[in-house]
């Protein structure tokens, strides 16, 4: 149905309960019953017709929770017949529930199983999944029970709320049999199916959320008008304008419920589109940790205020009342567990996020972004009390022959067996890092009593530690390395971290170069022209 149809409806739908609402104001008697017969017949045809409509023009799952809703409807049209014809020529009414009256609970069972197949949006996740993010299966089995514990919350309460308000009445009224049964099951009904919108509307996400809202309104209607029905029935003989509230729920909840199954849903023109829903998941979390506690209150309210009085608790009500603390507690104590959880779920994925952006994701050693920071904090002590400090560049003399022959993958294997020989060779207590490629560094505090000395013995062990081959995607590679030592001690002073790695820097070219001679050296002696001569 287009939305300027949906208009017109329900402005004709807003007039229609004017006209049948006003005369209340100053009709009475006889002409009161007169009247409200005709107007809630109307009412029911109108919305007993918005529904056939609404059927008729829809297909599938869209068609079958509006076949399983319209049967409120249809009990309501024959409701109504039955006030018209009953009551027009009564002054004095005592009105009773028997047998026959529980038929008319097979409308709200329907309702259920409607609202149970009201359709939702793609994507949804289940209900137990709302809230939130616990991807674990104890999280999911958590979030499942926090469902659970909330509808309870939102059940009892209303349970307590209707209790107090209606149905105490009946246990003292001398009502029982069948007539007790369905004097409960009148206002029970309503309230589960209440129960069940709210948790449709906070726990999933239909597709009309328009039509879920109608829904609701509709419901609350329907639920005052039970509520007022059994109330009579409990009171026993009254007078036609005692029914007043009974009338005003069946006129305006029919309505209601015929437009919920005609409107269309929300217009996608009429919101700007906006790819972050993080605000629209952000109100959810809210719903879902606050909604609970809204009929909670009011319960509360109904327990409070005659205790209050110095009406003692007692019966149901009493009974009602601890359930509902037992609940909350064990909410409460399973959300303090969640927030732990999660509270221990964020700190290791800090300290995991910290450790990638501190880390070389190749070999697990530092990047030189730890690096850096750890030496401009060595060279701040070292200029503060002279303690010295050490730092070796390495260099791979033929990484770029291993890439380019056996490809990426063979020369990432080389580099995470580099950083496992050079994690053997060094200190326990030095800090490793891979600064970019194939160059590493190594930063030793207080290298022993001979820094120098110390700085160039692990440069050496370095170097023993490349010199059996390697390993490499099934073939044997011979690597060398150049380690240049830089010493920041009381003979040797350093200005600033650049100082200290520019010497470094300089030390590693200079035995590259050192190698590079000695081998040019090595290959002319080993030449034929040099063996004649």
């Amino acid at each position: 149905m287009r939305e300027r149809t949906f208009c017109w409806l329900a402005g004709a739908t807003g007039l229609l309960l004017v006209v049948a609402l006003a005369p209340l104001l100053f009709l009475s008697g006889r002409p009161l019953v007169v009247f409200q017969g005709a107007t809630l017949i109307a009412c029911s045809l109108f919305a007993v017709g918005l529904a056939g409509t609404a059927i008729m023009r829809s297909h599938g799952v869209e068609r079958r929770w509006r076949l399983l809703l319209s049967s409120g409807l249809l009990s309501t049209l024959i409701g109504a017949i039955y006030w018209s014809f009953s009551w027009a020529t009564a002054e004095y009414i005592s009105l009773t529930l028997g047998t026959r009256d529980a038929l008319y609970l097979l409308a709200p069972l329907l309702a259920l199983l409607g609202l149970l197949r009201i359709p939702t949006r793609p994507g949804d996740r289940p209900a137990g999944q709302r809230g939130p993010p616990l991807d674990h299966e104890d999280g999911r089995h958590a979030a499942a029970v926090v469902v659970a514990l909330d509808s309870l919350v939102i059940l009892v309460s209303m349970f307590l709320i209707a209790w107090v308000a209606v149905l105490e009445r009946i246990t003292t009224s001398g009502m029982s049999g069948w007539p007790f049964v369905v004097a409960l099951a009148y206002p029970i009904s309503e309230t589960m199916l209440i129960v069940v919108v709210i948790l449709l509307m906070t726990f999933r996400r239909p597709r009309n959320g328009r039509a879920m809202g109608l829904v609701a309104a509709s419901l609350l209607f329907f639920a005052v008008s039970e509520a007022a029905l059994v109330h009579l029935a409990v009171r026993g003989r009254f007078e036609i304008d005692d029914t007043s509230l009974y009338w005003v729920g069946i006129v305006v909840g029919p309505p209601l419920l015929g437009l919920a199954m005609v409107v269309p849903p929300g217009s996608a023109r009429r919101r700007p589109a906006r790819r972050d829903r993080g605000g629209n998941e952000d109100r959810s979390l809210w719903a879902h940790a606050y909604l609970p506690y809204l009929p909670l209150g009011v319960a509360t309210l109904f327990v409070v205020v005659p205790a209050a009085r110095g009406d003692a608790l007692q019966g149901l009500t009493l009974q009602l009342a601890i359930a509902l603390a037992t609940l909350v507690v064990i909410r409460q104590m399973l959300t303090v567990a969640q927030n732990t959880r999660l509270l221990a779920g964020l700190r290791a994925a800090q300290r995991g996020l910290r450790y990638q952006a501190l880390h070389d994701p190749l070999t697990g050693l530092a990047n030189r972004a730890l690096f850096t920071s750890e030496l401009d904090r060595a060279v701040e002590e070292h200029q503060a009390s002279g303690r010295p400090l050490v730092v070796l560049f390495c260099d791979l003399d033929e990484f770029k022959a291993v890439n380019d022959n056996l490809g990426h993958g063979a020369g990432d294997e080389l580099l995470r067996a580099v950083a496992g020989r050079l994690s053997g060779a060094v200190r326990q207590e030095d800090l490793i890092a891979r600064l970019g490629g194939d160059e590493f560094a190594v930063l030793m505090r207080d290298p022993a009593d001979d820094p120098r000395a110390t700085g160039e013995a692990t440069a050496r062990r370095i170097q023993e530690a490349m010199r059996p081959p390697f390993q490499i995607h099934g073939h044997q590679r011979a690597v060398r390395v150049s380690v240049g030592v830089a010493v920041a001690d009381a003979g040797v002073p350093v200005a600033s971290t650049e100082d200290l790695l520019h010497r470094a820097d300089q030390a590693m070219y200079a035995a590259k170069n050192h190698r590079r001679r000695r081998a040019r050296r090595t290959a002319r002696r080993g030449s034929p022209q040099s063996a004649r001569r």
